[in-house]
């Protein structure tokens, strides 16, 4: 059995005095180890959300800044087409102009020419209307 004397006594107090002496020595500053190493880790999770959205916002920022850049270039290039497009027109035109002035200019040159060829002719068949009556007759006309 257990007896209960001085020396139960004694070691109790050894016992209690240990504690406080590892409570100031050993657990305190473990504890205040923990509760800093805690704090350090909340904090460096709090800075990582903080980190983590404005990440998150630049992100954004560069896809709406991207997207309005496409934009922009599509507009660009369809300005480019469209402006393309009317000088490709403005040519042709031009160039059917031109070829319709050279038609024109072609037509009237082939019927002065063909006027001149029917007065040669008219004259030339005169002519030899003339020397061939001159010929059946036997004298000149």
């Amino acid at each position: 059995m257990i007896d209960i004397n001085v020396s139960l006594l004694i070691q109790l107090a050894n016992f209690i005095v240990l504690m406080i002496i590892l409570n100031f020595i050993l657990f305190r500053p473990i504890r205040q180890t923990m509760q800093e190493r805690e704090q350090g880790i909340s904090s460096a999770f709090g800075d990582a959300k903080i980190a983590q959205e404005r990440m998150q916002k630049l992100l954004d920022q560069y896809n709406d800044s991207l997207a309005e850049a496409k934009q922009k270039s599509v507009a660009t290039y369809n300005t480019i087409y469209q402006q393309g497009l009317d000088a490709q027109r403005d040519l042709i035109s031009a160039e059917r102009s031109k070829a319709g002035e050279a038609l024109d200019k072609a037509r009237a040159e082939i019927v002065s020419a063909s006027e001149a060829a029917r007065t040669d002719l008219k004259k030339e068949a005169e002519r030899l209307s003339q020397e061939i009556t001159s010929k059946l007759l036997g004298r000149a006309v």
